[in-house]
């Protein structure tokens, strides 16, 4: 697994009660992630604490890191949005 840096969506407030995880969970979590099927040409992984989408961080118009994710918790997205990880993830996942 690429070592990667998190940027987890719930990081604006660390006293957020959305989820229990904390940002060294989310962290533990994608780094034992399992790889899915890309969506709109976007790595994606599944943990057990959520699912994570590839990120891009750009310096003005140059890429300087495309090893980061951002977290996707269930919890706190459209079930449309969970739908379209759990699509991805299910070719992948054992039966």
């Amino acid at each position: 697994m690429l070592a990667a840096l998190l940027i987890a969506s719930i990081i604006a407030s660390p006293n957020i009660a959305l989820s229990a995880a904390t940002v060294d969970d989310l962290q533990a979590d994608f780094e034992s992630a399992v790889p899915c099927q890309q969506i709109d040409g976007r790595n994606v992984w599944k943990g057990t604490i959520a699912y994570y989408i590839q990120s891009f961080v750009y310096q003005g118009d140059t890429p300087v890191a495309t090893d980061a994710a951002d977290a996707v918790l269930p919890e706190d997205n459209s079930a449309e949005t969970v739908k379209e990880f759990e699509d991805a993830c299910s070719a992948t996942q054992p039966a």
